[in-house]
């Protein structure tokens, strides 16, 4: 990527970096410490369960830390919207806490452990069907540590008796073990100190200034919301259907009128010829995800998770490497993308899908689908959106394939 080293002068990366590696520190000696105590936790747990306790331990990981989540969620969004700026000290906390979701889960099908009571005499208080390490749980909870510390110490503090009383909590149920929990604190630690720092909000207002960075942002963070949600049962094709008709409608309220929020919104994503059609990229982003779940329902939905992954991590970052990579890297049939953003691209499309599919089926389903875009398919004003072309591509190719 060529970056001007004169935008980056004034940050202190070096500050992010001592924050970075202790948190590295302190998650190894966890783990070493977790994996010693492994089996020997369970036989303590076992002489102080109780009915009474097994009841409080269930309501706070199952019931208490999703509404205390939610309810952050919320008094973030009300921030943002009343702020005249539309920026937040919550903002950097919500980001920490989705990452840490999405990378804990990631994680899980990457190490593929068990949990403790399908390899232990255990019974656990819930069922779970995920693999067990990292804890998510533990990974989310701690993700908001270190945002909360720098905006209160007294809010820091009192959550991280919180965190910590649900990592015990889900050793207690018999569903992790230390070392899984040592391993939600280190993802967490890193994650929320990452979002959270000085120096990476210096970072990211100098980047932030650019509209292609925004634009690709955007891509990246709702391709893995979207397979996410769906994954967990939150995001459906009725809900994803109703989306679309209420975009088509602020799309057409916002050609002729400012509205509250969604006026700022496009102004931060919407390129000079998406004037004609307010939010353009959204819909289209949107329709594709919804396209590629409709075609690749029940026993293929892999291949849907697969294919929209592709389009948000490998097109994204091809579209965004393509932009800051020498000319003479073009394309001929397109002086807009280069050899390098494309490889790139493929790359990290073909990491992201290899998850839920064969890692050759990934690597051909990314590179037919992002060579595809290269070529600017166009008929007459009319022209191919590569939100809808590169996940139903890579997903054609996938199904032919697995």
């Amino acid at each position: 990527m060529k970056i001007v080293p004169e935008r980056f002068a004034k940050i202190n990366f070096n500050a992010l970096k001592s924050e970075l590696w202790f948190w590295v520190g302190f998650g190894l000696f966890l783990y070493g410490v977790g994996r010693l105590l492994d089996q020997e936790i369970f036989y303590f747990l076992a002489d102080i369960r109780n009915d009474g306790l097994d009841q409080l331990i269930v309501f706070l990981t199952e019931d208490l830390i999703w509404w205390v989540l939610i309810l952050f969620a919320l008094t973030t969004g009300y921030r943002l919207w009343t702020s005249p700026e539309k920026q937040t000290k919550l903002l950097p906390a919500l980001f920490a806490l989705v990452t840490s979701g999405i990378l804990a889960f990631t994680l899980k099908s990457v190490f593929d452990i068990p949990r403790p009571y399908l390899v232990m005499d255990l019974i656990p208080l819930v069922e779970e069907t995920t693999p067990g390490f990292p804890s998510a749980h533990t990974a989310i909870a701690f993700a908001l540590l270190i945002p909360f510390l720098r905006i209160s110490k007294f809010i820091g503090v009192a959550w991280l008796v919180f965190a910590l009383l649900v990592g015990l909590a889900r050793i207690y149920e018999n569903v992790h073990t230390p070392s899984d929990i040592a391993g939600g604190i280190f993802l967490g630690g890193i994650v929320g100190t990452y979002f959270s720092h000085p120096e990476t909000k210096k970072v990211l207002d100098v980047l932030w200034k650019e509209l292609e960075f925004r634009r690709q942002s955007f891509h990246f963070v709702a391709g893995f919301l979207a397979v996410f949600a769906h994954w967990a049962g939150f995001l459906r094709l009725r809900w994803i259907a109703v989306f679309l008709v209420v975009g088509l409608l602020v799309s057409y309220l916002s050609q002729h009128k400012k509205l509250p929020f969604i006026h700022w919104a496009l102004g931060l994503f919407d390129r000079p010829r998406d004037r004609d059609f307010p939010g353009r990229g959204a819909f289209y982003f949107l329709l594709g995800v919804f396209l590629t779940f409709l075609i690749f329902q029940g026993e293929n939905l892999h291949i849907a998770y697969a294919a929209i992954l592709i389009l948000s991590i490998g097109d994204s970052l091809n579209r965004l490497f393509s932009s800051r990579v020498p000319g003479r890297f073009k394309f001929p049939w397109n002086p807009r993308k280069n050899c390098l953003g494309v490889a790139f691209g493929i790359a990290l499309g073909t990491l992201a899908a290899q998850f839920f599919v064969p890692l050759p089926a990934a690597f051909l389903a990314s590179s037919f689908a992002i060579m595809f875009e290269t070529v600017p398919w166009h008929l007459g004003k009319f022209y191919l959106d590569d939100n809808i072309s590169v996940p139903l591509i890579a997903g054609g190719v996938l199904w032919a394939l697995v």
